[in-house]
């Protein structure tokens, strides 16, 4: 019986290989654009705390000022001139906020997000936070701990270069991933967290590791989930690649039909 059940699965899998390794291109006016949009992962690096920004209200930043007090930091990267998804990836983090009761900006925790358009005017910048801060759920004193900042250009991309996140200018608007960086409190890249929806429990336990400094291991889940969203540069937003997903699922079908033909193999030695 077993047998046949092999015969099915070599049929199933020689109709089905070849195209997991086949990828669908066609609906990308740019492939390059692709290439060049997304984040490298540098866990175990530090950012450059060297770096000094803008606050909302045109003050200098130091971006070494939200490190150092056992905290860690989340980072959020953003222009709010976006149509779509800076403000969706945006929403999701004041979300997953909101969600987790007892672990609270301030208390435990400071978020920082930086909007890498060198031009965002700084009356933008500030009804964004506006926005934002009045929706927290902790109300204004938590709101302190949120902190909306641009740069110039060239300090925009040292601070988006040691975290990895790859960005390109597209007309008057900006191709680019989605998507927190979580920092342990002197710094360090302890994980990512992609998208623009972030489950709070994932969330707080990132939250958790990082300030006791460690390091996220999570970059295969990240790596799968990059692989089943991916950006595309005619709508500029990421969006779920049918084909990838399937990818995925012929690959762990194969994995587990390999396994199940192992087993039955070693089983039938054993019974001659």
């Amino acid at each position: 019986m077993w047998r046949f059940f092999i015969f099915l699965s070599v049929m199933y899998l020689s109709s089905t290989v070849p195209a997991l390794f086949t990828s669908d291109v066609q609906a990308l006016s740019n492939v390059n654009d692709v290439e060049e949009i997304g984040f490298d992962e540098k866990l175990a690096s530090s950012i450059d705390l060297d770096t000094e920004f803008r606050g909302e209200s045109g003050e200098a930043v130091s971006i070494s000022s939200f490190f150092g007090q056992k905290k860690p930091v989340v980072l959020s990267l953003a222009y709010f001139t976006c149509p779509r998804l800076c403000l969706l990836g945006t929403d999701g983090v004041l979300e997953a906020i909101n969600q987790m009761d007892a672990f609270r900006p301030g208390k435990d925790y400071t978020v920082v997000t930086v909007s890498f358009d060198p031009e965002e005017p700084l009356d933008v910048i500030s009804e964004k936070s506006a926005r934002y801060k009045k929706a927290l759920a902790g109300g204004a004193e938590e709101a302190k701990n949120w902190h909306f900042l641009t740069a110039t250009a060239e300090n925009i991309l040292r601070l988006t270069d040691s975290v990895g996140f790859r960005f390109k200018k597209d007309g008057e608007e900006f191709a680019h991933p989605s998507g927190i960086v979580i920092l342990t409190p002197d710094g360090t890249i302890s994980r990512y967290l992609y998208g623009v929806q972030y489950d709070p429990r994932n969330f707080k336990l990132s939250l958790i590791e990082a300030s006791e400094g460690k390091i996220g291991s999570s970059e295969l889940l990240n790596k799968v989930l990059m692989f089943c969203y991916q950006f595309d540069p005619v709508g500029k937003r990421y969006a779920l690649a049918a084909l990838n997903v399937v990818k995925a699922g012929g690959m762990v079908t194969l994995t587990v039909l390999v396994a199940f033909l192992c087993l039955m193999w070693r089983r039938e030695r054993k019974t001659h």
